[in-house]
């Protein structure tokens, strides 16, 4: 696994900051309900908590893709972009998807390297199923792992009969 954290202090400095949630109440409880994973003591997470789980994994993914391919990683360079992005999407200038708050930064992305968990929906065509050569069962593979992931998968028949 990768190293990348935001750092405590500059986390901490969040504590108590109220979230800009908006529709008198209603933007807490969907959070509550759909987006705050569960902690090992029992509790929900909160705001801050989701927001840095989802930085941190998403810098972790960047730092394995640098690492994967040997390209260029600056440690300070990815502390300062994870803490503009941080403070952008506490502050809801920017959110990622729902699937993104949900999925990244979770075992599911950290651990196992499904990244496809992050993503809301997707497009497979049939269309080459009659090519010489082609994996008839390709796109029904492709379909079956993305929507066992949640992600809702799109498709098209031109490769009916």
């Amino acid at each position: 696994l990768t190293s990348f954290r935001l750092s405590d202090s500059f986390v901490k400095s969040y504590d108590g900051v109220p979230p800009p949630f908006g529709f008198n109440g209603l933007g807490h409880l969907v959070f509550l309900r759909t987006y705050a994973r569960p902690r090992d003591d029992g509790t929900r997470e909160r705001w801050v908590d989701t927001v840095e789980r989802v930085v941190n994994g998403t810098f972790e993914m960047q730092e394995a893709w640098a690492i994967a391919t040997r390209g260029e990683w600056d440690d300070g360079l990815a502390q300062a972009r994870a803490q503009d992005m941080f403070h952008r999407v506490f502050n809801m200038m920017f959110l990622p998807p729902g699937r993104g708050l949900w999925a990244m930064g979770t075992p599911l992305t950290r651990e196992r390297g499904l990244y496809t968990a992050a993503n809301n929906c997707a497009f497979v065509s049939t269309a080459g199923l009659g090519a010489p050569g082609a994996d008839p069962s390709e796109p029904f593979g492709f379909l079956m792992d993305a929507s066992m992931l949640g992600v809702g998968v799109g498709f098209d028949t031109l490769g009916a009969g």
